[in-house]
């Protein structure tokens, strides 16, 4: 083709590539993407995108990739017919290769070269078929519709998202207008982590939720409805059975804590991850469903670019894509949404309650509180002092076949249950300081647990190992009444399907909705079958007691000792007992050739400051010159106080991979000195020196 296309002409040769572009993109990239999106609702939730901002993902997606080719097409016509033409298969040989692959993960084609031996085949063969053959070109217009039945099913799947109501009209009336309300949610959180030896809340540990039991009513068998919180936090909200499909959106749960209470007295809500208050209510802007944030919008098409890279990429590439593993339902832009939250703010959480309990302490008049806190769900980084630590990689939302690991996870964990600890203090001495604690009716629970089994996945589960169970449906569950003076354990059969009636119940609310749940003000619900739910669609009857939890708190003890303070979580091994304590000078151990630390340097200026970044999990490896026995420890000194344990020297060969937990509280403003030493299996000890 010579010369310059007239207008009318370039203008059908536009529309023609562009159809054709289309066709492709869609099916390689915005059918992919958008159908595991469209079922997976939640993480629209979680990102807290406004529907216009939904509306341009949406365009983006589908539309973007198409005239982006456009675009090239158009810009490589300047030099020449050849060029542009050359460019112009290139862009399909591109959007083939895609396809090829979208089409080998459909297939469940999981090893490289095939993969990889489907996607080449996609990008020769459709490239050269467009070259040759008219039809092919005709179809790969016509194709192109597809774009429209893709997008549109998108549009129908986030309906939830995109139509934001205020909900049902309630008739609620309260009778009692003198209690404020005050539920906070905790997330991953098992109750068997909180006790002590001898079943009771583990006061020397965790003195803020002992506190707590000390003045209201621990429901000590307590379960949770689901596994995976876009579930289990509407069932708690709601108090009705989560269904299996759909998301925690206001339209899927209309009736909830929120629009109950809304025309009756003054609502808010703290809601992370579910979207069940209706803007009009939870302080929400009018005009809100037009804002739009570039930023906002930048970062969640930077988590969509990861989520298609693991729907889509071979293995090899795969692995160099961050993991879309580890949350609700597998789907991980709300993984990312965490990682987010803890990077660029850690204590965001901890701040959520914090607000919520200080609107409380503020409010001249009584109000219902909502809050519900990424707490201790991980990452786990923050320390009971709430300073924040670095996460090793080793430590991850899958459960390894390494004890040794899953130590290190439990220690990590067990420090954020900390903070959440601290958080229950804080709380409970700012109500009281306010003047609000009598009156106010406190409601402490948590969406779900989280189990801590080799190979076992943490919340998954197909209700199979009693134990696992046990982990991920066993809660905490605190009711503070008002005007309650006296600490009360209960073991009444409950779920949190009944904390909503209660605080129907304890307001004296008059209401003609009906919820699933039971009121616990009086009596304890007899008679019932406690049915829970897997966000997998299994479902199975809890029918034990607190003795489950017990027992599940005595086996976790063997893996982190239950004794002491908080900080004696870094008391573990055959070590465990040496940790707290000055060890003098020793040999050197010729066995060590050389040991590092990746968090060196922090040691220099270690902060006191709330929200510093602390060392207190450290990383590195050990070099060795032969091999160490079996029931070998390294101990890690801070200012020669043993400081922590590294187990993986346990009969360890050559160079070694370590994480190690620190006790925190050695770790006080200013420089510090690091040194490890080699703890036998006879109990002797040698130096390593500091680190190189």
């Amino acid at each position: 083709m010579k010369g310059t296309l007239p207008l009318w002409q370039g203008c059908q040769m536009f529309r023609r590539h562009f159809l054709s572009y289309l066709a492709l993109s869609t099916m390689a990239i915005a059918q992919p993407l958008l159908d595991l999106y469209g079922k997976n609702t939640t993480v629209f939730s979680a990102a807290k995108l406004s529907p216009l901002e939904v509306v341009v993902f949406l365009l983006l997606v589908g539309l973007a990739p198409a005239l982006t080719c456009v675009v090239l097409d158009r810009f490589s016509a300047m030099f020449g017919p050849k060029v542009n033409e050359a460019t112009r298969l290139s862009l399909i040989s591109g959007l083939s290769l895609l396809l090829g692959l979208a089409v080998a993960r459909w297939l469940d084609v999981n090893r490289n070269i095939p993969s990889i031996a489907i996607g080449l085949a996609f990008a020769l063969v459709l490239p050269w078929a467009f070259d040759k053959s008219k039809p092919v070109r005709e179809w790969s217009r016509w194709l192109s519709v597809l774009s429209v039945a893709v997008l549109g099913s998108a549009v129908i799947a986030l309906q939830p998202v995109l139509l934001e109501s205020d909900g049902p009209q309630s008739d609620a009336v309260i009778g009692k207008k003198d209690v404020t309300v005050l539920q906070v949610i905790f997330d991953e959180f098992p109750l068997a982590s909180l006790l002590g030896n001898d079943g009771n809340i583990n006061a020397v540990r965790f003195p803020g939720f002992a506190e707590l039991a000390q003045g209201s009513t621990w429901y000590r068998n307590s379960v949770a409805e689901s596994n995976f919180t876009h579930q289990a936090v509407p069932a708690i909200l709601s108090s009705s059975v989560p269904a299996q499909t759909g998301g925690p959106f206001l339209s899927q749960y209309p009736k909830n804590i929120f629009t109950l209470f809304a025309d009756a007295t003054s609502v808010g809500g703290i809601e992370p991850v579910t979207s069940l208050c209706p803007h009009s209510v939870c302080g929400g802007k009018s005009g809100a469903a037009f804002s739009f944030s570039a930023g906002h919008l930048k970062t969640f098409l930077r988590d969509a670019a990861f989520v298609y890279g693991q729907r889509v990429f071979p293995p090899v590439l795969r692995k160099y894509v961050p993991s879309i593993e580890g949350t609700w339902g597998g789907f991980g832009a709300v993984a990312n949404k965490f990682k987010d939250q803890f990077a660029v703010g850690a204590l965001s959480q901890v701040e959520a309650v914090e607000r919520a309990v200080q609107i409380v302490a503020e409010s001249k008049a009584p109000r219902v509180q909502v809050v519900h806190a990424l707490l201790p769900h991980a990452p786990w980084r923050i320390t009971p002092d709430f300073r924040v630590d670095p996460l090793s990689p080793t430590i991850s939302t899958q459960n390894p076949d390494n004890e040794e690991v899953i130590r290190d996870m439990y220690q990590t964990f067990l420090y954020q249950v900390g903070a959440a600890d601290r958080v229950i203090q804080n709380l409970i001495s700012d109500l009281k300081v306010s003047g609000k604690w009598d009156s106010t009716m406190l409601v402490v629970s948590a969406d779900h647990g989280i189990s801590f089994i080799p190979t076992m996945p943490q919340r998954h589960t197909d209700f199979m190992d009693p134990d696992q169970v046990a982990d991920i449906y066993r809660i905490p569950t605190f009711i503070k009444y008002p005007n309650q003076k006296k600490g009360v354990s209960d073991d009444c059969a409950i779920s949190n399907l009944d904390l909503l009636p209660t605080i129907i119940d304890v307001t004296e609310t008059a209401s003609s909705w009906t919820f699933a749940g039971k009121s616990l003000a009086h009596d304890c619900p007899t008679g019932r079958v406690r049915r829970v739910v897997s966000a997998t669609g299994e479902t199975s009857v809890i029918a034990g007691g607190f003795e489950e939890t017990r027992s599940r708190a005595a086996h976790y003890a063997e893996i982190v000792s239950n004794v002491g303070s908080i900080n004696k979580v870094a008391s573990v091994g055959e070590s465990a007992s040496l940790i707290g304590t000055r060890i003098g000078k020793r040999t050197a151990d010729k066995r060590i050739t050389e040991w590092t630390i990746k968090q060196k340097r922090m040691f220099t200026n270690v902060s006191g400051k709330r929200g510093a970044s602390i060392p207190a999990l450290i990383t590195g490896e050990v070099t060795l010159s032969q091999p160490l026995d079996a029931g070998t420890e390294g101990i890690i000194t801070v200012d020669g106080i043993a400081a922590g344990v590294i187990g993986e020297l346990s009969g360890a060969r050559s160079v070694t991979s370590f994480t190690a937990v620190l006790d925190y509280t050695l770790l006080t403003p200013g420089a510090h000195t690091v040194e490890l030493f080699i703890r036998n299996p006879d109990g002797s000890l040698a130096s390593a020196g500091a680190p190189s």
